[in-house]
Formats: structure tokens, sequence, C-alpha cells
């Protein structure tokens, strides 16, 4: 009996001027990566995957992906790793997420007002959400989107991220989101 793969992660990847599809190609042959994006953006590739515990985890990142910074023949620049504390949505699989149906995007925010409730508000009102990751990282949060069109991926962005409102610790309201970024899927 196999252990549940509980401890989700998300690896950014700056190729550099290495094939990026070569890159993908051996990430995707990671058991614990689960799905792998090429993006335009500052880093080239976005992996989600999870582990069954902290001590795979370490392993992962320290032998395996390690050895992808040291390639005699394809090396990547650099990576940087988010832990995922809460999951919302959507599971992403290669199976059912591999490329976009249509348009897709990541999108990195962090948050101006705390709760938990920001992801579960923007997946209700916006199918186009598929997925939301509340992170240990540099960012607060990690959407994944897909739309039919770029129109109506901007439209998700603009109608959904850069005017959703809550509490602020006043008691007033004011802008969830204090900063995002989106990085187009390229494949």
């Amino acid at each position: 009996m196999t252990s549940a793969r509980n401890i989700g992660f998300i690896v950014l990847v700056d190729a550099g001027d290495n094939d990026v599809h070569k890159i993908r190609e051996t990430l995707l042959e990671i058991e614990e990566i689960d799905l792998v994006h090429c993006l335009i953006g500052p880093t080239d590739l976005i992996c989600y995957g999870r582990t069954t515990d902290v001590s795979q985890l370490k392993t992962l990142m320290s032998d395996r992906i390690h050895a992808l910074l040291e390639d005699r023949f394809n090396p990547i620049e650099r990576t940087e790793t988010m832990l995922v504390l809460d999951h919302y949505g959507s599971a992403l699989s290669a199976e059912t997420h591999a490329r976009p149906n249509g348009t897709g995007a990541w999108i990195f925010a962090d948050l101006r007002i705390s709760g938990s409730t920001i992801a579960e508000k923007l997946l209700s009102r916006h199918p186009e959400i598929k997925t939301a990751f509340n992170v240990l990282g540099r960012n607060d949060t990690v959407f994944y989107v897909e739309s039919e069109t770029l129109d109506s991926l901007m439209g998700v962005i603009d109608e959904g991220f850069r005017v959703l409102r809550g509490i602020g610790s006043e008691g007033k309201p004011t802008k969830a989101l204090s900063r995002t970024d989106t990085r187009l899927v390229l494949m």
C-alpha cells in the first residue's frame, strides 16, 4: 500500500539559455512531479507536485532537482520552491492539465488582508480559476487559470483579481490583493 502524497510543492525553474522542452521532459520523469508548464515570464517553467512526507521532499529538492542544476548537457540556472499550505479547487495532474484548455496562466498574488476565504471567493465566482494554493514562499497565494481566449482570461483578471475586496483590519472594505504577477503558459 502506498502512502498518500499530502505535501504539495511548487517549483519555479529558470532554464537560462538551455532547452526548456528537454528540461520539462526531464522534470516529468520525476515521480513526485505531477505537472510542468512552460511560462512566459521571468521564470521558464512551473512544476507542481506532491510528496508523502518532508523527508521525501527534502531528498527530492536536495538530490534530484539539484542534479538538474549540475547537468553537464542541459543545466537549469536556478529554482525557487514554494511549499503548499492549503489547496482549493481542482486537483492538477498531467492527465487533466498537461496543456491548457485554451489560454492558461499562473497568477502569483500577495494578500493585503488575511484569511483563506480569498481563494475560495475567487474560485466560486470564476469557474476559469481551476485551482488555488496558499503557499509558504515569496508569494501568499498561487492560482492556475484556464480560459477559452486571452480576452476572457484578461476579463477574469480584471473582474476578479483586480477588484476583489475584503474587510481589512480596521473593519473597513479594502482591496484584498496588494500585488499580482501573471505568467502565461506557452505550450
